[in-house]
């Protein structure tokens, strides 16, 4: 699967930036997806779609990479349960 575009995503603090969202969430409207994008400077920004006023994380791939695969190993799954 792939990731699906935010359109209607665009924190004021952060515009113009091409947000992504998981493509198990709702396709048509911004429910309480987490969004991500690149930054100019190579950063991640994590951001509530639902939240626009919200100030979005920014973290590095590295910091990314390491909660997707401990998402993945399941380290979370008592969050969700």
């Amino acid at each position: 699967m792939t990731a699906v575009p935010v359109p209607h995503y665009n924190p004021e603090s952060m515009p113009g930036l091409n947000w992504v969202k998981s493509s198990r969430s709702n396709r048509d409207n911004l429910d309480d997806s987490i969004g991500l994008a690149v930054t100019p400077d190579g950063g991640i920004a994590i951001g509530i779609t639902t939240d626009p006023e919200q100030v979005p994380l920014i973290g590095t791939r590295n910091k990314l990479r390491a909660f997707v695969e401990g998402a993945k190993a399941g380290e979370f799954d008592d969050l969700i349960a």
